[in-house]
């Protein structure tokens, strides 16, 4: 009779020559937040309908969108199969919000902002003051447990998502501002209390992710900008998971409804009612990206006057006089066309006395270094070669008109715009005495003139090129 151990009365696995088994590898390789619980398969007909166009009852829907905020609320359970917590998450696309409270048992669902996802559901909802189930801002909503109801299913795009869907915000038109949005130091400034404020904003620096007094609450702290201020975006809990995906000077934000608390700079944070899309597909959001790609160059000095030949617009037919608003608009409904016109503007600041007590009246760039002096040439302390200098454009301050403002340094002029201001050229402006040059500056000083200006598109960046001065 041959011999058994006790091993042959037992079955095992077949494992690889790894040592794992087929089973084992595979549910390595499962994304996460997917089990074989989750391979759903739809058994009803589901219509695919956009959010903007839901309407509460019983029905049978496939809705897409992208995560513009969730959070997670626990429900701890003794029931075995019974529901321990769910996300309630918002979904947005181009014509509306839902919120979706996605309850969970075993599943961990690995959901970040700005993800793509489908919804299958069979019922909507609308949330009313006496429950609360959802935000104000998003008061559709649909409940569901996909891992005990087989109608039910919550999908996340991993592969398929190009990146170019629902990314253009609701009520939202290039050629006008979007409702509600405000810069950072108008929010600073006391518009924090407008109501619906959106904030488009650059993702400036990523903090470490933190732990709150030791306890399961983590944050992450970004630093984020436009161009007017600086301020502090903090995202608790398993928002933290969301900044990995952000890219400093290039992530844009719009930020609907933050919360907010200000002490020297706004520090912002997300609640309830907030909205956060990514990337949004606005032509503000490519104009800050430029800016803030702009930014983390060595910008030019003193950029030299475009290679524009101006010598018929002032023999020009028809010329029109803009207001700093209506250069606004143009440029925003045409970002790549050049157009002509006139600004009646206020010089409201000018400082040449300290330029030239700094050494610092001319200025230009050769080898990548800032070359300042009281004369109209030069030597680069890297090359050695004579550089002409021109004047610096930063005793010019801000310029303004009844509808904006420009601030100082951000106007090209050409030397005759130059000499038409100041009443002289560049080397007699060297050349004067700082008696005469306080009185020019004083005199100079919120003194109504006209320009003459270019508009030069720079991709989706551009400059005024200033070509003549009159009073």
């Amino acid at each position: 009779m041959p011999s058994s151990s006790i091993q042959s009365f037992f079955t095992s696995p077949t494992k690889n020559s790894d040592g794992f088994t087929a089973e084992e590898v595979q549910s390595a390789l499962r994304p996460v937040g997917i089990s074989g619980a989750t391979q759903w398969t739809p058994t009803l007909e589901y219509d695919e309908v956009d959010l903007g166009d839901l309407e509460p009852g019983p029905r049978n829907l496939t809705l897409m969108g992208r995560v513009v905020n969730f959070y997670n609320v626990t429900k701890p359970s003794k029931q075995h199969r019974a529901a321990q917590g769910y996300l309630k998450v918002q979904l947005a696309d181009n014509t509306g919000v839902l919120t979706v409270r996605l309850w969970y048992n075993n599943i961990i669902y690995d959901i970040r902002l700005g993800q793509l996802v489908t919804v299958w559901t069979v019922h909507v909802s609308n949330s009313s003051e006496h429950n609360s189930l959802a935000p104000s801002t998003a008061p559709l909503f649909t409940s569901i447990f996909p891992e005990g109801e087989r109608n039910c299913h919550f999908m996340i795009h991993i592969n398929s998502d190009n990146g170019t869907q629902f990314k253009r915000p609701f009520n939202c038109k290039d050629s006008k501002a979007l409702p509600g949005l405000m810069t950072l130091k108008s929010f600073t400034d006391g518009g924090y209390d407008v109501d619906d404020v959106k904030l488009l904003v650059c993702v400036k620096s990523i903090g470490a992710l933190l732990n709150r007094n030791g306890t399961t609450s983590d944050l992450t702290s970004l630093t984020i900008f436009d161009d007017t201020a600086d301020a502090s975006l903090t995202l608790y809990s398993s928002l933290c998971t969301s900044a990995s995906s952000f890219r400093p000077s290039h992530t844009i934000l719009l930020i609907s409804n933050p919360g907010w608390r200000i002490d020297k700079q706004a520090k912002l944070s997300l609640n309830a009612n907030s909205r956060v899309d990514i990337d949004p597909d606005m032509s503000d959001a490519r104009r800050l990206r430029a800016l803030a790609q702009r930014l983390t160059k060595k910008e030019h000095v003193n950029p030299a006057f475009p290679d524009i030949d101006t010598s018929d617009f002032a023999d020009a037919a028809v010329r029109a006089l803009y207001s700093l608003a209506d250069v606004d608009e143009f440029a925003r409904k045409n970002p790549n066309e050049q157009f002509v016109g006139y600004l009646s503007v206020v010089l409201a600041g000018l400082d040449i006395v300290t330029p030239w007590k700094r050494n610092m009246l001319m200025s230009s760039e050769c080898c990548g270094i800032a070359v300042f002096a009281n004369r109209v040439q030069g030597v680069c302390g890297q090359c050695e070669n004579g550089v002409k200098l021109r004047v610096n454009p930063r005793i010019l301050g801000p310029i303004i008109d009844e509808t904006g403002q420009i601030s100082s340094g951000k106007l090209v002029l050409s030397d005759k715009a130059w000499e038409q201001l100041l009443g002289r050229t560049a080397e007699q402006l060297v050349a004067t005495d700082i008696d005469t040059l306080r009185y020019l500056e004083q005199r100079l000083l919120l003194l109504r003139v006209t320009m003459g200006f270019v508009w030069c598109a720079e991709g989706e960046m551009g400059r005024l090129a200033v070509w003549c001065v009159g009073n």
